[in-house]
Parts: structure tokens; C-alpha cells; sequence
């Protein structure tokens, strides 16, 4: 397969992805081939001059035409995330066709013939398409399975209740309310790699800094791959201290709705 040459601002992107990787490996969040991680190039993708005679082309159907010529990195399906330290082995880049019938594999999955991207590619399109038009600037986006996250979604009280949900992790810890303020949205599961599940995810991020795929896993976006790993780390923490009140065979206390309202007004949250 075809190596393109890629310019300095993809390889710092493609060098945050392997950071991000390794962090979230380290912390327990992707046992085998779960999770995936993807990232819109297409404002960078400035001088790749892909020889498409010599790239693989896939056809797909049903996909958005608004990506029409548009550029993203994506980890591939079944791989690895602890892998991303290659990531030319484990990833790829993608440009799609201008009638949006399929794309081409534009650099990476150097490993294999029949190499693809992640299963919940439609996913993670259909929310860059959405990012795109959101004032924030995001253009990453990781979906993993952070353990207290969902191991709190099987909570059978605070996963009926997408508010207490909410005030529970906010008031564990003033970062988590000051470093989540938009909160955690509650979707219902949905099968993996659906368009419901899609257009689920699409609708929660719009409001929210995290998507909790309940007794799945989680989504969240930045304006890279380490913001959007911190909205998930954070996120995690909340739920961690909660649990961890839980085992101690109490429930927490957790901040007054006061405390934290004052820290809304302190940071303009």
C-alpha cells in the first residue's frame, strides 16, 4: 500500500493519538480491540497529494454526502489501541471520494491487505459532521470504555435520571464540575457500530462534554485528542470517587448544590 507523505501538523496529531492511546491502555479502557479514536485533517491535510492509482479504495453506502473530499485519521477495526505506538500498523487515513460512494486509504494499515477502519466508522463521521458545525472547534473524537464510567451506568437509580446522574459526579469533586460542565449525557444502549447509535451520540454531544453509551462505554470530542481524553479522565474520576464511597459502605455526601453553584458563578461554567 501506498505511503503518502504527510505534513508536519498530521504528524503531531498522529504523535498526540499515540499519547492518547497509551494513557487510556495504561488506565484499563480498551481490553483488547475496544475503543477507537478518530480525527478531522481535513484543515490541515494542506499539500498531500495522495496517488490514488495506487491506494485501496472502499466502497460504502449510506453515508453523509456533506464528506464529500474530506480527511480523517481512524483507528482501525479489531486493532489494538496499546498498538497506537505504531500507528501506521494500527490506523489509517481516509479520504473520501467526491460522490461519497467510498474512500480511499491514503496512508497506514500497512499490516494488513484488507485492512479497514473502525466498525463505528458511520459513527464517528456522522458526529464530525455535526462538531464541524459547532463554534467550539473540536475535530477528535475517542470512544472508549473507561471502567467507573460504566460500571455507574449500571447504577439502577442514577441511570434512569440523566440530572442525578449528574449531581452525583459534579459534587465528588469541584474539578469534575468545573472540568465537565456541560455534564454527562445518558444514551440508551444502542448496538454498536448502529446508526441509532449514531445519531444518539450526535444529539448528546450537542449539549454535553461526555456521551455515556449505558453499560457500554463512552464518547467525548475536543478540539484534540488529549482535550477530549481529559473530559473522559475527568468524567471517570467523579464516578471512581463514587464507587469508591459505595464499597466504603457509605454514600457520599458530595458537595451542597450551593458549593457548587458557587463555583459556577467563580468559573463562568
Amino acid at each position: 500500500m501506498m505511503k503518502t507523505i504527510l505534513n508536519a501538523s498530521i504528524e503531531k496529531e498522529i504523535q498526540k493519538v499515540s499519547k492518547a492511546a497509551e494513557l487510556i491502555w495504561d488506565k484499563g479502557w480498551a481490553e483488547r480491540n475496544g475503543g477507537n479514536i478518530s480525527v478531522n485533517l481535513s484543515k490541515v491535510a494542506t499539500g498531500i497529494k495522495p496517488d490514488y492509482s495506487k491506494c485501496r479504495y472502499v466502497e460504502i453506502t449510506n453515508f453523509p454526502k456533506e464528506l464529500s473530499g474530506k480527511i480523517f485519521f481512524v483507528t482501525g477495526t479489531g486493532e489494538r489501541i496499546r498498538d497506537l505506538e505504531i500507528p501506521e500498523e494500527s490506523s489509517c487515513i481516509i479520504e473520501f471520494d467526491k460522490e461519497v460512494k467510498g474512500y480511499y486509504i491514503i496512508w497506514g494499515g500497512v499490516t494488513k491487505e484488507n485492512f479497514r477502519p473502525t466498525s463505528e466508522l458511520i459513527s464517528h463521521m456522522k458526529l464530525h459532521l455535526d462538531l464541524e458545525k459547532s463554534p467550539r472547534g473540536y475535530s477528535a473524537v475517542i470512544h472508549s470504555h473507561p471502567t467507573e464510567v460504566i460500571c455507574l451506568s449500571h447504577h439502577p437509580v442514577l441511570n434512569k435520571d440523566e440530572k442525578t446522574f449528574n449531581k452525583a459526579i459534579w459534587s465528588m469533586l469541584p474539578e469534575v464540575r468545573a472540568f465537565v460542565p456541560r455534564g454527562v449525557a445518558l444514551l440508551p444502549y444502542a448496538l454498536p457500530g448502529s446508526e441509532e447509535l449514531a445519531d444518539l451520540t450526535v444529539k448528546g454531544l450537542r449539549s454535553h462534554d461526555v456521551a455515556l453509551w449505558l453499560k457500554h462505554g463512552a464518547v467525548a470530542a475536543g478540539k484534540d485528542v488529549m482535550e477530549a481524553f481529559d473530559f473522559l479522565d475527568v468524567a471517570n474520576k467523579g464516578c471512581n470517587i463514587y464507587l469508591k464511597c459505595l464499597a466504603s459502605g457509605f454514600t457520599p455526601e458530595g458537595m451542597s448544590q450551593k458549593e457548587m453553584d458557587e463555583l459556577v458563578r467563580a468559573f463562568n461554567l
